[in-house]
């Protein structure tokens, strides 16, 4: 059974909308909807503040906002519409409680119909200007009306819809009384129309015939060439007319703008008149056709179709210079100003003034925007597919580059200067501008208007990723982003790490120790550095500046390690009454302890030094039994110093008022041997106190824990341990919350401690219990201990063969790892240059640096614009990427856009040290890398890259030409970052789809054939040449290979996928399965199975097996993820140590299109069955935004919907068990409603289950 979990969760904005959804908003409400979750912001004076957020089980479309009243006063609740296969409507209503936000469900309507067919260029929901009608498109030849009331839905229908191909509809801005749907649909003919039809809502019907309020018109295809994207309705109210418009009219009934052509179009709305008189004409026509005389029916037949056909002259237009138009906004409706985005990021404002004439303004460059939102005072919000979502404000002044043009416009275009100037600029080579009412104008503006305030991350689409490092930090690769967005994006789990200074120079680093000059002071001056055999002061006199100390001259003890070291305070007695009482104040009072004894220290503010104070204490005080023992561990807090001797012996010491150290309590085991002491703790769990009620003992000869009280007099043991993995090497007490009482929510007590064997182990310390263990595994050196603050949480630095972060989040403890190698200690430092820093020390030197992000996955992209990565491999020996791209130059629409594909070489710092620039007709299609390959380069060795392509040949659908090459990854003149070649080449057949390297062979797809490769050496001045040895033939094209373990799995194009072999230098076909998957990717699993991905989106995996004499491949999971996967890689980040078996076992990543990173986990056979039962009682009380049900979520899907006959199976959901942590229906979930439905798990069994699995994402 695996687990299907979540790591980075979709990226990609699908839709957002500017709406006011409470009364007390100020400045109103942004809602953005990603692909699998709805977000809702407040717009502050500040920037965008999250409020809440919702998931939504299926993929959002689309996001409305509809009106409602709220305390009488104006707002709005949000539609949302859910794609295919669970088509679907949900209406949100937004509810504030006691300071917290959140989104519940106050309706929904499901649109699932199992006989109609998918439409397939508009799916997509309208609502009327007046808030009380909303029309769906989701099926050819029908809509699902909506009757919206205060916010809900009242009522829904379905209406017929003769325009089958619909490309885009919109709501006119019509009298109330009356329902208008603006339409473009593409006719039998390929024609592309434009036509309006009035809807009925009291008759439930769209009406037969074309409304008059807009006449059909035709739409030249030389205006509007079919692209990927359709033409756009841009709805125009009503609105006066300038004095000089030259109509008698002097009030606009508004209109449509067609947008999306290589023009933008007005078409005014019909007046009263206009349609009485139409309507007329139609009357007389009707009549005609119903005559009994056959002639003039002909006659009337012919004028309807020459009607029909007729192109209605725009009221208005101007030129569109850039790319198809995939986004636009309006300022508000009253301004007829609206923003547009094309499909690489150019964005320009248009707006149609009294004339009525349109005026273009270019604006700037953003990302590829998916959707564009206008908040206020110029401010926009740019949801992309293909980049990072920004909010970005326009200025009327220049922010940068006024020599360059804010946008490049086509040459042939006449453009004027500014709106004021009747100079202008032609490029059309008439020599004057066109000054007719109907020709709009393009504004030519110099400089950047665009300031960027903030962006989003987005690593959608994931074309393709690799897993690099895997042993240490574990980082992923993708391939992201498109248009003018391409990006390689670098994603790790753990903390983000900011390097600020380094100091060198030291050796055999142990610990380290921040110094104040007060107690109470939040800034450090001083930090003691101890080594394996001496201590160190340094002086922080600046950023550039740390001074070390004289040792002859310095007050502290530096012949030999510090133990411990800590400001403390001043205890001051008072006698009232005859009852004295103890106080501690603010003092510059350090104390320091060695295995010689303590001593004490004073700051002098005057001469800013430190000195001796008082006569501190020496193990020669101690009386002769305890003669001749040295400390060897020691633990200080406030008010209290605990000394572990030699011998198995433990002493507490607390400074009198006159500064004289004594022995407050003696701990000696009672048993014959003495036991060695390994390390104490004594920090109190209460940061209140200047005392610890505890302190937590570790022993050489034992690997347990013991926690002894200084209650009693002797510090008698209160709790121990179970027996731990390895010897408890550091311990430490410490309370990760922000309480400090047993009765506050928030505390948190532990009891921690890094063992031999290079992992942590954590105990909940409560009513002298030690509860809940948890380990976490840092690798196979022993771990140190120590309390740092990270974001303002009390957290703790574990560190050995790797470093980490222990914090507390969401009710547990988990870890962040650090990306800092070969580190001691970290501590807390805190000065001027470097506030809330933290000193990560390794043998030799300091690092220091600004820890944050301790609870989010570090993504560090590097932009590539307009080259777009599509394929990537990395090379582990030389640490090398290759990296396969696609640039598109931006054309205008219409133009044929000019691609140019390439094979680059990146280092691990990913700079560009190399690129191979394919012909005009050849495209880069696969790239993958091996060390096994015999490439031998003067003499050495070689790892090498080996790259496929495709030649692009002129009216054939299927390519006949490609190509094979191998560039070494470490050619020596790509460090000049110049031109690369291959070292070796050959032709192929066809199109290289994929490529896999297995042993010393390469494995090749080649259209519908696995073509097998090796390289042999020649008597040619190259060496070198690629011989194909064999072929394995297919019915359709193999566009997914994969080899690993002596195996090759390819996945076609339509049917599924085939196990082959190499035997003899032949490829062998193994097993094969027969089903139309359609899969995309595909990958091996343990034990020779498959796993992939379907283009409906579900996940699949097969396991080899026999029937008869023959090896089958048997399908033991089938489930709806949802999204389309490209890419699975096996392994996973942060992955188990190796002296760790637990119930889960990483297995596979996988990438979607709309940028999730997920998991796929191994579960244990003891846990399978349980976590399917839990799953399965969940599903029964949790249900989806919407009424969705779990169990029908995760079913597989297919292109007509889903089947109750196959529910999902081999897969559960692991985040949504993950749920059962924050849910107050543990019992039920646990026990079902029958007794067969128990599923056999105490509740601490399966929250331990739950957060060991929450812990490995």
């Amino acid at each position: 059974m695996k687990l299907v979990t979540t790591f980075h969760p979709p990226s990609s904005v699908a839709d957002s909308v500017k709406c006011v959804l409470s009364p007390d908003s100020e400045f109103g409400h942004l809602v953005v909807a990603k692909t699998n979750r709805i977000e809702v912001f407040s717009l502050t004076r500040d920037g965008l503040r999250q409020e809440c957020d919702v998931e939504i089980w299926g993929r959002v479309l689309a996001v409305r906002a509809i009106p409602v009243k709220r305390e009488s006063v104006d707002c709005h609740n949000i539609l949302v519409m859910v794609d295919h296969p669970d088509p679907r409507i949900v209406v949100l209503s937004y509810e504030e409680e006691n300071g917290s936000a959140r989104l519940t469900d106050v309706g929904s309507v499901f649109l699932h119909d199992r006989v109609a067919r998918h439409a397939e260029f508009c799916n997509d929901v309208v609502v009327d200007p007046t808030g009380n009608v909303a029309v769906v498109s989701c099926y050819v030849g029908k809509l699902r009306v909506l009757v919206l009331n205060e916010g809900v839905i009242e009522q829904d229908f379905d209406v017929i819809l003769p325009e089958l191909n619909l490309l885009s509809l919109s709501f006119l801005h019509t009298s109330n009384e009356q329902y208008s749907l603006a339409i473009v649909h593409l006719d039998f003919q390929q024609r592309i129309q434009l036509l309006c039809r009035d809807l009925n809502v009291e008759a439930q019907d769209l009406a037969a015939e074309t409304s008059q309020v807009l006449p059909n018109t035709v739409l030249s295809a030389a205006i509007f060439p079919f692209a990927d994207v359709p033409p756009v309705l841009i709805p125009v109210p009503p609105f006066a007319l300038s004095g000089d418009c030259g109509s008698e009219n002097k009030q606009s009934p508004g209109g449509v703008l067609v947008v999306g052509g290589r023009k933008i179009l007005f078409y005014e709305l019909a007046s009263l008149d206009d349609q009485s008189v139409r309507k007329g004409k139609k009357r007389r026509l009707d009549k005609r056709k119903a005559s009994l005389t056959e002639s003039e029916v002909e006659k009337a037949k012919e004028k309807e179709k020459d009607r029909e056909t007729r192109k209605l002259k725009p009221k208005c237009f101007v030129k569109w210079p850039w790319s198809e138009v995939t986004s636009w906004t309006s300022v508000d409706t009253a301004s007829r100003k609206f923003f547009l985005g094309d499909k690489f990021g150019r964005l320009s404002m248009l707006v149609l003034d009294d004339s009525p004439k349109l005026i273009l303004i270019p604006v700037g460059e953003i990302s590829p925007p998916t959707s564009i939102t206008y908040l206020s005072n110029q401010v926009l919000y740019v949801g992309s597919h293909l980049g990072p979502a920004q909010l970005v404000r326009m200025h009327q002044e220049i922010i940068d580059s006024p020599e360059d043009d804010t946008l490049p416009i086509p040459s042939g275009f006449s453009t004027a200067t500014s709106l004021s100037s009747p100079a202008a600029e032609d490029e059309s080579g008439d020599g004057h501008i066109d000054n007719r009412r109907a020709n709009g104008i393009i504004i030519r503006s110099k400089g950047n208007h665009l300031e960027i305030l903030d962006t989003y991350r987005n690593i959608a689409p994931i074309m393709d990723a690799v897993l690099a490092d895997p042993e240490s930090s574990g980082q992923i690769v993708t391939c992201s982003g498109g248009a003018n967005s391409g990006s390689l994006n670098v994603i790790r789990s753990g903390a983000e790490v900011n390097e600020l200074a380094i100091v060198e120079g030291l050796s055999c680093v142990s610990s380290v120790f921040p110094i104040r000059t007060r107690y109470e002071s939040s800034t450090h001056s001083h930090l003691l550095i101890s080594t394996s055999y001496e201590s160190h002061v340094f002086r922080l006199d600046g950023q550039d500046a740390f001074t070390r100390l004289d040792a002859a001259t310095c007050p502290f003890v530096t012949y030999s390690p510090t133990l411990a070291l800590s400001n403390i305070p001043r205890r001051v007695t008072t006698n009232v009454g005859g009852k004295s009482t103890s106080s501690y104040v603010d003092s510059s009072l350090v104390v320091q302890v060695t295995s010689k004894g303590i001593r004490i220290l004073e700051f002098d503010e005057a001469l800013g030094t430190f000195h001796v104070a008082g006569d501190g204490w020496s193990v020669d005080n101690l009386d002769p039994t305890w003669q001749g023992r040295e400390v060897v561990a020691a633990s200080v807090n406030a008010s209290q110093f605990v000394l572990a001797f030699s011998g198995g012996r433990l002493a507490l010491f607390n400074m009198a008022d006159d500064r004289t150290v004594r022995m407050q309590h003696r701990f000696v085991d009672k048993g014959n041997n003495a036991r060695e002491i390994c390390a104490v703790s004594c920090a109190p769990f209460d940061r209140t106190k200047s005392f610890s009620l505890f302190v937590a003992v570790s022993y050489w000869d034992s690997n347990k824990v013991e926690i002894l009280s200084l209650k009693s007099q002797n510090m008698e043991s209160v709790a121990s341990t179970i027996e731990l993995p390895a010897l408890p090497r550091s311990i430490m007490l410490h309370n990760f919350g922000t309480g400090n009482k047993a009765k506050e929510s928030d505390y948190q007590p532990h009891v921690l401690a890094g063992l031999t064997d290079g992992s942590v182990v954590s105990f909940v310390f409560r009513n002298n219990e030690l509860l809940d263990r948890k380990i976490f595994g840092l690798g196979t050196a022993p771990v140190t201990l120590s309390t740092c603050e990270v974001q303002g949480r009390h957290a703790v630095f574990a560190s050995g063969s790797r470093a980490a972060i222990l914090h507390w989040d969401r009710k547990r403890l988990r870890q962040s790892a650090v990306m800092l190698k070969e580190i001691v200690v970290g501590v807390t430092l805190n000065t001027s240059l470097f506030p809330s820093a933290l000193v990560a020390a390794t043998s030799d030197s300091l690092i220091i640096c600004r820890i944050s992000g301790i609870d989010k996955l570090q993504v560090r992209s590097m932009s590539l614009g307009l080259d777009n990565p599509t394929r990537i491999a990395h090379d582990p020996i030389s640490n090398m990427f290759g990296v396969t791209s696609l640039r598109s130059t931006p054309s205008r629409i219409g133009d044929a856009e000019t691609t140019l594909s390439s094979f680059n070489a990146f280092d691990g710092s990913l700079r560009r040290l190399g690129q191979y620039t394919c012909e005009a007709d050849e495209e880069v299609t696969a790239v993958a890398t091996a060390a096994s390959l015999p490439l031998s380069r003067d003499g050495r060795q070689s790892s090498c890259f080996v790259v496929g392509s495709v030649q692009h040949q002129l009216g054939k659908l299927e390519s006949e030409l490609g190509r094979l090459m191998v560039f070494p990854a470490n050619y020596p003149g790509a460090a000049s970052g110049g031109a690369i070649r291959p070292l070796i080449s050959t032709e192929t057949e066809g199109c290289v789809y994929a490529i896999a390297i297995l042993e010393k062979f390469i494995a090749v797809a080649v259209n519908t054939a696995v073509h097998l490769y090796r390289i042999t050496s020649t008597e040619e001045s190259d060496g070198l040449k690629l011989e194909r040895v064999s072929q394995w033939n297919h019915n359709y094209f193999v566009t997914s290979l994969v080899a690993r373990d002596g195996h090759i799995v390819a996945g076609d194009a339509i049917s599924s996928v085939t196990v082959l072999r190499i035997q003899d230098s032949e490829l062998k076909s193994v097993a094969r399965d027969y089903s139309p998957l359609w899969p995309v990717a595909v990958e091996m699993t343990s034990k020779q199975g498959v796993v992939g991905a379907d283009s409906d989106c579900n996940l699949f995996t097969f396991s080899l097996g026999r029937s008869g004499t023959r090896t089958v491949l048997e399908r033991d999971g089938f489930y709806h993820v949802g999204e389309v996967v490209n890419k699975f890689l096996p392994g996973g980040i942060g992955a188990l140590d190796s002296n760790e078996v637990g119930s889960f076992q990483p297995e596979h990543l996988f990438f979607t299109s709309t940028g999730r990173i997920g998991q796929t986990l191994q579960a244990a056979e003891d846990v399978a069955l349980p976590l399917t039962a839990l799953q399965r009682n969940m599903a029964k009380y949790i249900k989806g935004v919407g009424d969705m049900s779990h169990t029908k979520f995760r079913a597989p899907a297919n292109a007509r919907g889903r089947t109750d006959a196959e529910p999902a199976f081999g897969f559960l959901d692991g985040d949504f068990m993950e749920l059962f942590l924050a849910d107050s229906r543990k019992h039920q979930f646990l026990n079902g409603d029958l007794e067969v439905e128990r599923t056999g798990l105490s509740q601490p069994e399966a929250e331990a289950l739950l957060e060991k699995l929450q812990s490995l994402h």
